[in-house]
């Protein structure tokens, strides 16, 4: 069985193997860890190594300290998950230790803290999911997603795409999801597009015939138009006519979360049963420290459904500012009017981050 230190000493050499370097101009080298969201610039290369693992270190520090498995370290080894629940007292004693020392120089409290040292290290109170979270309201979570990784990782980067360059796929999309309930081919003429909505249109029904999500695609470019046909799969189907969308959110959600060093939780698709016996499916939820968001994501009509999670809303115990709306291309000063008339934050698929960090902000302050 491998040691505590170990594992650590193992985790660190593996992430900054990860590490990625640059020279971005006379005397400035970059070091990063994108997926870590960390981020060093120093004069010399060795230099901002060194500034990338003190910081990679505290990061590890502070998802310790939170109870958080760093990604990696996940497992059921009882020595590393001892290792997990004593991490929290370790950091308390490392703070009071340097809050001890007194103007003088003098460590006021280092008696106490060496006799404390010497005492067994309770284990830190174990930090509660959010389907922990779910069972306190009394709502069962009956099924959770478990997709294949490779498969995670292809719908994930279709869904970032289609997502971050939605305002010029908008057209393309629309003609695709018609398409879905007739099961028929359909044509969409970009005559009249812009140069980045070819490309990003061509590149994208590329992809999804790479992928079999297309099961036939021809763009002709003497009249620019396109020609397609999507498949009948059921997970196909579900997957392009909204399920891109909660992966998306889910997606963002989680970088923006890395890239602030925030210890957090992301669940995309719990299927539940609530307290009076309904079953409903959760879209995504969000942990971030003590406090929980609530995403449902809509590329359709969603008025025969918006009232549902203003019912659903009092059910999980949320403010208006902790329920997100996510509404596919949906207009700022309507989704501002919706958000007044039914008690949730509505928001669209391009400014629903920007709006959650303001929540956030809020909170922390």
């Amino acid at each position: 069985m491998l040691s505590p230190v170990g594992i650590l000493t193992r985790y660190l050499e593996k992430a900054m193997a990860q590490a990625r370097y640059d020279l971005v101009g006379p005397g400035r080298f970059v070091a990063e860890l994108p997926e870590l969201g960390l981020k060093v610039e120093a004069e010399h290369l060795e230099a901002a190594r060194k500034g990338l693992q003190e910081a990679l270190e505290a990061w590890l520090l502070d998802a310790l300290r939170a109870g958080i498995a760093p990604p990696g370290l996940e497992g059921e080894d009882p020595l590393r998950a001892r290792f997990f629940s004593l991490a929290g007292e370790m950091w308390r004693l490392v703070q009071e230790g340097s809050q001890a020392v007194d103007a003088g120089g003098r460590a006021s409290g280092r008696m106490a803290e060496a006799q404390k040292a010497k005492e067994p290290p309770r284990p830190a109170p174990a930090k509660a999911s959010l389907e922990d979270w779910l069972k306190g309201l009394g709502i069962q979570v009956v099924k959770k997603p478990q997709e294949d990784e490779e498969k995670e990782k292809v719908l994930t980067r279709l869904a970032l795409f289609l997502g971050d360059r939605y305002a010029s796929l908008d057209k393309l999309y629309e003609r695709l999801k018609q398409s879905l309930s007739t099961k028929r081919q359909f044509e969409l003429s970009l005559s009249e597009a812009t140069q980045e909505e070819i490309a990003n249109s061509t590149q994208f029904c590329t992809m999804l015939k790479q992928y079999a999500l297309l099961t036939s695609y021809h763009y002709k470019s003497e009249d620019r138009r396109i020609r397609a046909k999507a498949s009948t799969e059921g997970w196909v189907q579900n997957f392009l006519t909204g399920g891109w969308l909660e992966r998306y959110v889910a997606e963002k959600l989680r970088k923006f979360l890395r890239s602030k060093n925030l210890p957090h939780e992301v669940a995309m698709g719990y299927q539940v049963v609530l307290p009076n016996g309904e079953a409903m499916e959760l879209d995504v939820l969000v942990k971030v420290g003590e406090r929980v968001y609530w995403f449902e994501a809509k590329t359709g009509d969603f008025q025969a459904h918006i009232a549902k999670y203003g019912g659903l809303k009092k059910v999980l115990g949320l403010s208006a500012k902790e329920s997100f709306l996510v509404l596919l291309g949906m207009d700022k000063a309507r989704a501002k009017e919706l958000s007044a008339l039914h008690g949730l934050t509505v928001v669209n698929q391009a400014n629903f981050l920007d709006i959650f960090q303001e929540v956030l902000e809020g909170n922390a302050a």
